[in-house]
């Protein structure tokens, strides 16, 4: 996804090159879940918003609907984007989306260097500032980051408490069906 993956293989139909392809799970889901962020959860959302967080010249994408992405995405799923987070907040809140809506930048997912930062809406810029977390990265926006609090399954094996076992305030644990 965004990861140029149809311009390469439209360049190799044009070449008379056969291609196969070879199906996998995105970064934006496999990489978040690694992280102990699932991209979906039935008592948060019922779709998922994906999408890059620069357009084909580097800037923040003007061809998106950001007041329209504002109002509906109820999780939203960004690549590419650190670079214009300040930009891409901004306009969110300026579409009204909370301040303090949790966002979860996940860096290098399932890499041994793999860095997360959990921060909101309103402090995600400074913090990644302040974090110095990078690129590449994938950005979270939405409830279901607070899910990591309790699927944060890396720091448990290595002794972490887990944070919430219900972080959401939604179900008894037994409530499962």
């Amino acid at each position: 996804v965004f990861g140029r993956g149809g311009e390469e293989a439209q360049t190799l139909v044009q070449a008379g090159i056969r291609l196969r392809v070879i199906p996998g799970i995105s970064a934006g889901i496999g990489g978040l879940a690694y992280a102990g962020i699932p991209v979906t959860h039935r008592d948060v959302n019922q779709s998922v918003t994906f999408l890059s967080g620069h357009d084909r010249t580097g800037l923040t994408p003007s061809a998106i609907d950001w007041d329209g992405l504002g109002r509906s995405a109820q999780v939203i799923v960004m690549y590419m984007a650190i670079k214009h987070m300040p930009d891409i907040c901004t306009r969110l809140i300026a579409a009204g989306r909370a301040a303090d809506e949790p966002v979860a930048i996940v860096q290098n997912a399932t890499r041994e260097d793999m860095k997360v930062l959990e921060t909101t809406l309103a402090k995600a810029a400074d913090d990644i500032t302040e974090s110095g977390i990078g690129a590449p990265s994938i950005v979270c926006i939405g409830r279901v980051v607070l899910m990591r609090q309790c699927l944060d399954w890396m720091g448990q094996m290595v002794g972490e408490p887990v944070r919430d076992t219900d972080p959401l305030g939604v179900r008894a644990i037994s409530d499962t069906a």
